[in-house]
């Protein structure tokens, strides 16, 4: 498996949202800040153009185009200068399953969007939205992987607008699809020596690295081990690591752990197999390293789980 695909493989959606939205001139929106979330908004007819942050320069957008906005507060309107209600406050024209389907505006030349929301369990959450820039514009004509990209998402486009029987099954399933999908395009968009979570995937050496903590968190793993593994020093890959990364070797490893043995509890693991697993050799140990990044019990986290209950509660 490659590194995106190991780093990828314990995140989960926590939540999903899409909207299908005709708004006819003048219009504009902006949403709050959302943490561990991704956006975005496609262009399926017409234009717009979207800001992120109060100084930012607007960025345009056509028909076929996409913009991805990370966690940060934003705003999409006709024309830089048309005001802006609250996204909350748009009228909703009906609301089924994971979509809503809106109508806003003056009555003037129309625009079609796609818009979705991807939330992601905080707990889960390796370091990837956090070092995603505030607005990213995909194109048609980009290279690499955004043409299949933005395919599926006129597909997620039409299967909203049909509302055919199915629809909602089809949305929750490719959800997960889209949200790599993104994640990838702008992996691939990166210029080589990139910094950041992202660009550390295009470091053979940190992502050979990263790969090993994910196939193998319960090896022994110490930042000598790693290096050496890597072929690079000790010294010169725990500062590679850190950099690109966004903090040292053997705390992502420890984080990493504890999101696996998490999952294990989902699973109906015992403590002492979820310990082994995760490379704790007392139930001891694997309970305070666990406590401590949960904020309850490995038993406690598994009751709650299994009773539906949200950890923590």
């Amino acid at each position: 498996m490659d590194a995106l695909s190991q780093v990828l493989s314990h995140v989960r959606l926590k939540n999903t949202a899409w909207s299908w939205s005709v708004a006819s001139a003048p219009w504009g929106f902006c949403l709050p800040p959302a943490k561990h979330s991704l956006r975005f908004h496609y262009v399926a007819r017409g234009s717009c153009w979207l800001s992120s942050g109060e100084d930012s320069a607007a960025v345009a957008l056509s028909g076929g185009e996409l913009a991805i906005i990370s966690q940060g507060p934003h705003s999409v309107r006709d024309q830089p200068s048309t005001p802006v209600t609250p996204f909350s406050q748009l009228t909703v024209r009906s609301s089924a399953g994971p979509v809503r389907r809106l109508e806003f505006g003056g009555g003037g030349a129309q625009s079609t969007m796609v818009c979705g929301m991807f939330a992601v369990d905080e707990r889960f959450d390796v370091p990837l939205l956090a070092m995603l820039p505030s607005v990213v514009r995909i194109t048609p004509d980009a290279a690499g992987a955004v043409p299949s990209f933005l395919q599926n998402v006129k597909f997620i486009a039409q299967e909203i607008e049909s509302n055919r029987p199915g629809s909602e099954l089809v949305l929750t399933r490719m959800a997960d699809v889209i949200f790599i999908q993104i994640l990838r395009a702008y992996i691939e968009s990166l210029p080589e020596g990139s910094t950041g979570f992202l660009g550390a995937l295009r470091d053979k050496s940190i992502a050979a690295a990263l790969g090993l903590m994910h196939q193998r968190p319960e090896e022994p793993w110490t930042v000598q081990k790693l290096a050496k593994e890597v072929a690079l020093s000790r010294s010169g890959f725990a500062a590679r690591f850190a950099k690109l990364v966004g903090e040292p070797p053997l705390e992502y490893l420890t984080r990493l752990r504890m999101q696996r043995a998490a999952a294990l509890l989902r699973e109906g693991a015992t403590l002492s197999s979820a310990a082994e697993m995760t490379g704790y050799a007392s139930e001891a140990s694997f309970s305070h390293a666990f406590r401590q990044w949960a904020g309850v019990t490995p038993g406690a986290y598994r009751r709650q789980t299994r009773d539906g209950g949200p950890p923590g509660d």
